[in-house]
């Protein structure tokens, strides 16, 4: 009985990080600024670990949790390196008009 109600729970947590998800991805794509950009891209990375996470318990697997730690690097080395980027383009932005 409880077991059921812990999978219910699990499920309905997904579908709402399905629905955060996709408000985040939404926000990443028509961000106005680059800064939002940065932080939709940021947002999709967390939620996706989350969820990966939340499947973990669901599924009841312990190598998920592996996944979900080597996902939380390589998401923290993409948004390093889109600021980096972004920071050098808007660098050499400004280079230009001052020129």
């Amino acid at each position: 009985m409880i077991d059921r109600a812990y999978n219910i729970l699990f499920i309905v947590t997904l579908c709402a990080i399905g629905v955060m998800l996709f408000a985040a991805l939404i926000r990443s794509i028509r961000g106005p600024r680059t800064v939002d950009h940065i932080m939709g891209v940021n947002m999709t990375c967390t939620m996706t670990t989350l969820c990966i996470a939340v499947l973990a318990l669901l599924l009841d697997e312990s190598y998920l949790l592996d996944v979900c730690l080597i996902y939380v690097l390589i998401s923290f080395l993409a948004v390093v390196v889109l600021a980096k980027v972004f920071i050098n383009v808007n660098m050499h932005r400004k280079e230009d008009r001052h020129d």
